[in-house]
Protein backbone atom coordinates (compact mmCIF):
# COMPACT_ATOMS: atom_id res chain seq x y z
CA UNK A 1 0.00 0.00 0.00
CA UNK A 2 1.55 3.09 -0.96
CA UNK A 3 0.79 6.64 0.75
CA UNK A 4 0.95 10.22 -0.84
CA UNK A 5 2.22 12.92 1.37
CA UNK A 6 1.93 16.18 1.59
CA UNK A 7 3.24 19.31 2.73
CA UNK A 8 1.86 22.59 2.82
CA UNK A 9 -0.45 21.39 0.44
CA UNK A 10 2.45 20.11 -1.71
CA UNK A 11 2.62 16.44 -3.05
CA UNK A 12 6.54 15.55 -1.73
CA UNK A 13 6.48 11.76 -2.87
CA UNK A 14 4.79 8.51 -2.16
CA UNK A 15 6.06 5.51 -0.13
CA UNK A 16 5.14 2.00 1.09
CA UNK A 17 4.80 2.03 4.29
CA UNK A 18 8.63 0.74 4.67
CA UNK A 19 9.61 3.52 3.08
CA UNK A 20 8.01 6.06 4.70
CA UNK A 21 9.13 4.86 8.14
CA UNK A 22 12.96 5.21 6.83
CA UNK A 23 11.75 8.77 5.46
CA UNK A 24 10.37 10.08 9.04
CA UNK A 25 13.11 8.28 10.56
CA UNK A 26 16.03 9.90 8.09
CA UNK A 27 14.13 13.64 8.64
CA UNK A 28 12.95 13.38 4.65
CA UNK A 29 9.07 13.09 5.89
CA UNK A 30 7.96 15.04 9.06
CA UNK A 31 5.58 13.80 11.64
CA UNK A 32 3.57 16.23 11.01
CA UNK A 33 3.53 16.21 7.58
CA UNK A 34 -0.29 14.54 6.37
CA UNK A 35 -0.62 11.20 4.49
CA UNK A 36 -3.35 9.81 2.37
CA UNK A 37 -3.71 5.93 0.67
CA UNK A 38 -6.68 4.45 -1.52
CA UNK A 39 -9.80 3.74 0.91
CA UNK A 40 -8.59 6.68 3.79
CA UNK A 41 -11.68 9.37 3.85
CA UNK A 42 -9.64 12.00 4.38
CA UNK A 43 -5.15 13.10 4.90
CA UNK A 44 -4.18 12.14 7.96
CA UNK A 45 -0.74 13.46 9.40
CA UNK A 46 1.97 10.57 9.23
CA UNK A 47 2.73 10.36 13.05
CA UNK A 48 -0.93 8.79 13.49
CA UNK A 49 -0.32 6.79 9.96
CA UNK A 50 2.49 5.20 11.61
CA UNK A 51 1.48 5.10 15.51
CA UNK A 52 3.65 2.29 16.25
CA UNK A 53 7.14 3.91 14.61
CA UNK A 54 8.96 5.90 17.18
CA UNK A 55 9.47 9.38 15.79
CA UNK A 56 12.62 11.49 17.30
CA UNK A 57 10.71 14.28 18.97
CA UNK A 58 13.32 16.92 17.45
CA UNK A 59 12.13 16.68 13.80
CA UNK A 60 8.33 18.45 13.19
CA UNK A 61 7.17 18.51 16.58
CA UNK A 62 7.58 22.35 16.73
CA UNK A 63 6.13 22.42 13.39
CA UNK A 64 3.28 20.11 14.14
CA UNK A 65 2.53 21.95 17.82
CA UNK A 66 2.17 25.82 16.22
CA UNK A 67 0.23 24.45 13.85
CA UNK A 68 -2.09 22.32 16.05
CA UNK A 69 -2.24 25.72 17.71
CA UNK A 70 -2.91 27.67 14.93
CA UNK A 71 -5.81 25.21 13.69
CA UNK A 72 -7.19 25.71 17.11
CA UNK A 73 -7.16 29.51 17.08
CA UNK A 74 -8.89 30.33 14.10
CA UNK A 75 -11.24 27.56 14.76
CA UNK A 76 -12.32 29.01 17.95
CA UNK A 77 -12.42 32.49 16.30
CA UNK A 78 -14.53 30.89 13.06
CA UNK A 79 -17.44 29.41 15.20
CA UNK A 80 -17.64 32.49 17.59
CA UNK A 81 -17.99 34.68 14.56
CA UNK A 82 -20.52 32.16 13.40
CA UNK A 83 -22.30 32.59 16.67
CA UNK A 84 -21.89 36.25 17.06
CA UNK A 85 -23.43 36.51 13.48
CA UNK A 86 -26.72 34.46 14.43
CA UNK A 87 -27.82 35.98 17.60
CA UNK A 88 -26.83 39.43 16.23
CA UNK A 89 -29.61 39.37 13.22
CA UNK A 90 -32.13 37.57 15.88
CA UNK A 91 -31.48 41.29 18.00
CA UNK A 92 -31.40 43.22 15.02
CA UNK A 93 -34.98 41.79 14.17
CA UNK A 94 -36.34 41.96 17.71
CA UNK A 95 -34.98 45.62 18.20
CA UNK A 96 -36.64 46.75 14.59
CA UNK A 97 -39.70 45.14 15.06
CA UNK A 98 -40.19 47.14 18.10
CA UNK A 99 -39.02 50.29 16.55
CA UNK A 100 -41.14 50.10 13.22
CA UNK A 101 -44.18 49.30 15.73
CA UNK A 102 -43.77 52.45 16.91
CA UNK A 103 -43.21 54.31 14.03
CA UNK A 104 -39.83 55.77 14.94
CA UNK A 105 -38.00 55.74 11.19
CA UNK A 106 -35.03 58.25 12.45
CA UNK A 107 -34.27 55.65 15.25
CA UNK A 108 -34.62 52.31 12.67
CA UNK A 109 -32.10 53.96 10.49
CA UNK A 110 -30.08 54.53 13.10
CA UNK A 111 -30.26 50.73 14.27
CA UNK A 112 -29.52 49.58 10.86
CA UNK A 113 -26.98 51.71 9.82
CA UNK A 114 -25.22 50.51 13.39
CA UNK A 115 -25.46 47.02 12.67
CA UNK A 116 -24.65 47.19 8.91
CA UNK A 117 -21.50 48.65 10.49
CA UNK A 118 -21.32 45.78 12.92
CA UNK A 119 -22.20 43.47 10.10
CA UNK A 120 -19.37 44.26 7.97
CA UNK A 121 -16.47 44.07 10.82
CA UNK A 122 -17.67 41.20 11.54
CA UNK A 123 -18.21 39.76 8.41
CA UNK A 124 -14.51 41.01 7.32
CA UNK A 125 -12.95 39.35 10.60
CA UNK A 126 -14.84 36.21 9.63
CA UNK A 127 -13.27 36.03 6.31
CA UNK A 128 -9.99 36.82 7.18
CA UNK A 129 -10.35 33.29 9.88
CA UNK A 130 -12.02 31.21 7.64
CA UNK A 131 -8.81 31.90 4.74
CA UNK A 132 -6.06 31.21 8.02
CA UNK A 133 -8.16 28.39 9.39
CA UNK A 134 -8.27 26.58 5.51
CA UNK A 135 -4.57 27.81 5.21
CA UNK A 136 -3.45 25.94 8.64
CA UNK A 137 -5.72 22.80 7.92
CA UNK A 138 -4.33 22.43 3.97
CA UNK A 139 -7.97 22.03 3.21
CA UNK A 140 -6.99 23.23 -0.74
CA UNK A 141 -7.04 26.54 -1.93
CA UNK A 142 -7.85 28.67 1.11
CA UNK A 143 -9.20 31.76 -1.60
CA UNK A 144 -11.42 28.92 -2.59
CA UNK A 145 -12.84 28.65 0.91
CA UNK A 146 -12.95 32.95 1.42
CA UNK A 147 -14.89 32.91 -2.16
CA UNK A 148 -17.39 30.87 -0.30
CA UNK A 149 -17.78 33.28 2.18
CA UNK A 150 -19.89 35.64 -0.30
CA UNK A 151 -22.35 32.81 -1.71
CA UNK A 152 -25.28 33.76 0.37
CA UNK A 153 -26.78 31.17 2.80
CA UNK A 154 -24.53 28.60 1.15
CA UNK A 155 -21.36 30.30 3.52
CA UNK A 156 -23.13 29.33 6.48
CA UNK A 157 -22.83 25.32 4.86
CA UNK A 158 -18.79 26.11 3.72
CA UNK A 159 -18.13 27.58 7.36
CA UNK A 160 -19.95 24.19 8.94
CA UNK A 161 -17.96 22.24 6.69
CA UNK A 162 -14.57 23.85 7.34
CA UNK A 163 -15.17 23.43 10.97
CA UNK A 164 -16.06 20.09 11.15
CA UNK A 165 -12.66 19.48 9.02
CA UNK A 166 -10.71 21.25 11.94
CA UNK A 167 -12.47 19.39 14.57
CA UNK A 168 -11.56 16.41 13.19
CA UNK A 169 -7.48 17.83 13.27
CA UNK A 170 -8.21 18.90 16.35
CA UNK A 171 -9.05 15.41 17.38
CA UNK A 172 -6.37 13.22 15.69
CA UNK A 173 -4.08 15.38 17.05
CA UNK A 174 -5.26 14.40 20.86
CA UNK A 175 -6.87 17.78 21.26
CA UNK A 176 -10.54 17.87 23.15
CA UNK A 177 -12.52 20.10 21.04
CA UNK A 178 -15.87 21.75 23.09
CA UNK A 179 -19.12 23.45 21.69
CA UNK A 180 -16.90 26.25 20.28
CA UNK A 181 -13.29 24.83 19.29
CA UNK A 182 -10.52 23.45 21.15
CA UNK A 183 -10.15 22.99 24.79
CA UNK A 184 -6.93 25.47 25.19
CA UNK A 185 -6.12 22.96 28.35
CA UNK A 186 -5.28 20.07 26.10
CA UNK A 187 -3.17 21.95 23.16
CA UNK A 188 0.37 21.41 22.94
Amino acid sequence: MNYQISRAGQTIGTYDIEALKAAVLSGQVLASDLAWTQGMPEWKSVSIVLAGVCVPPSQGSAISAERIRDVASNHRAMNLCLLLSIVAYVIYLFLAGGLQEDGNKAALGMLFLGFAFFGVGLFVFWCIKVYKLADALQAGPAFLWLLGMFVPCLSYVFVLILSQKAGSFLKANGVKVCFLGADTSTLP
